[in-house]
């Protein structure tokens, strides 16, 4: 049955809601691609679905509590249906939970791991064929990995996994069990796959995925600065980016990488969740605040145009009045373009969750504010600097601003500009244009459009 054309399966369509990282809307990608195959055509229309998926993270509180949320409406759907529709979970939940999740949620049809997403169109056979309550929630045991990257979209941008899980074993971090051991791909495979949707899918900018990119290659004897290289020298590509990078195995020649080639992007996200030396030993982050700060003093003398970019974490078990303000002098120091910045929430399963947690709630909601109005401060005036600049961006869409309807577009250095496009209607999306930056607040700049590159 697997095997047929997808004209001979029947008409069904998907919805699917995807939370977290990169890495899950990579995820969600490939399933598409297995759904187009067997003839789901996707749907925003939760009336319309007979297939449900969320493909879920188990780091953010916030992601959690939406995806129990919007599963547990689905009961309702599925009575309502008289049982037609089929529920699945998929990611990082569904791989540390995924027997409790159908043992507590009758409605619950499937739960795959985030090694076993290719397995769906499998499961989806067995399925419709009567079985049900099935859960697969295996690693991939294999020393190597291999994989070919699936995109549905028409965008020009293509999110390509080059390693998964991590072997960093952070505090406060489920990652490693939900992703498991690090594996990488061969760089002739990765720079083949990218080359094959440069030619036949149109893609000119690539986001290179995993979960710590800096460590890439190392079981192969290749190494990520080695990638980069290779994949710069693509014809038909314009633009990389990649996340996430480690401080601790940030490289001289990464950064150097920074400051000679020519593809790369103007932006770093680089996580340093604390700037405290002893919240980050209690995080198991292995580098000093002071080692972090040379980083970026190292990666802005390489690339003078560089953006660095980063995570915090607040209210860390034992964090103490002077750590927190550690890390508000190290916010003055760094001066970050944006940050993602949170309150500590325990995970299951971590090494913090069985830690003594304090400060209470209260504190955290308060250092969590006085952080990012710092932050936004510091980043307002940070993006004075760009007025009167000329950028080029890729539109990717349209916002509003002020109830404007303006094309927006995202710049090399991970700036969002909105602008007015030629008085002609030409649409520009998924176009590379040049845009002069005429004013900016602190999360997003205005442009004047000059040209379509």
């Amino acid at each position: 049955m697997l095997n047929k054309e997808s004209k001979d399966y029947p008409r069904r369509k998907v919805w699917i809601k995807t939370f977290g990282c990169q890495m899950n809307y990579h995820d969600t990608e490939r399933v598409l691609s297995h759904l187009q195959k067997l003839n789901f055509l996707p749907t925003d229309d939760k009336n319309d679905a007979d297939l449900f998926l969320f493909n879920t993270c188990a780091i953010r509180a916030l992601a959690n509590m939406k995806f129990y949320s919007q599963l547990g409406e689905l009961k309702g759907l599925k009575k309502q249906k008289n049982s037609n529709i089929v529920i699945g979970v998929l990611g990082c939940i569904s791989q540390i939970e995924g027997h409790e999740l159908l043992k507590k949620y009758k409605h619950l049809d499937f739960a795959l791991g985030t090694d076993m997403v290719d397995q769906i169109p499998e499961v989806l056979y067995r399925i419709y064929s009567g079985e049900n309550k099935i859960v697969l929630d295996a690693f991939d045991k294999t020393s190597d990995y291999s994989i070919e990257t699936k995109i549905t979209h028409q965008s020009p941008q293509a999110f390509i996994n080059i390693m998964k899980g991590c072997n960093n074993f952070c505090t406060y971090c489920i990652v490693p069990y939900t992703r498991g051991r690090e594996k990488s791909r061969l760089i002739n495979e990765v720079v083949a796959d990218i080359q094959r949707l440069v030619e036949n899918n149109g893609i000119e900018e690539v986001t290179l995925l995993g979960q710590n990119v800096n460590s890439f290659g190392k079981e192969n004897h290749e190494t990520f600065p080695e990638l980069l290289a290779r994949v710069n020298q693509i014809d038909g590509l314009k633009l990389i980016r990649y996340t996430t990078s480690h401080p601790k195995d940030l490289s001289d020649e990464l950064i150097n990488a920074h400051g000679n080639l020519s593809k790369l992007a103007l932006h770093l996200h680089l996580p340093v969740q604390s700037g405290s030396n002893s919240v980050l030993e209690r995080m198991n982050r292995k580098y000093t605040r002071e080692s972090y700060l040379e980083l970026l003093a190292k990666l802005r003398t390489a690339q003078k145009g560089i953006v660095i970019s980063s995570d915090i974490i607040v209210g860390f078990p034992g964090e103490t009045d002077q750590e927190y303000e550690d890390t508000i002098d190290l916010l003055k120091q760094a001066r970050f373009d944006f940050i993602f910045s949170f309150k500590f929430s325990k995970r299951p399963g971590t090494q913090a969750y069985l830690m003594e947690d304090y400060p209470d709630d209260s504190v955290k909601s308060k250092r969590l504010k006085k952080l990012q109005d710092l932050q936004l401060n510091i980043q307002n005036e940070i993006r004075q600097e760009i007025v009167g600049k000329t950028m080029q961006l890729l539109v990717d869409g349209v916002g509003k601003i002020e109830g404007k309807k303006k094309w927006k577009g995202r710049s090399s250095c991970n700036r969002i500009v909105h602008f007015d496009g030629p008085e002609k209607s030409e649409s520009l999306l998924y176009k590379w244009v040049l845009v002069k930056i005429t004013s900016s607040t602190a999360l997003s700049s205005q442009g004047e459009f000059i040209s379509i590159c």
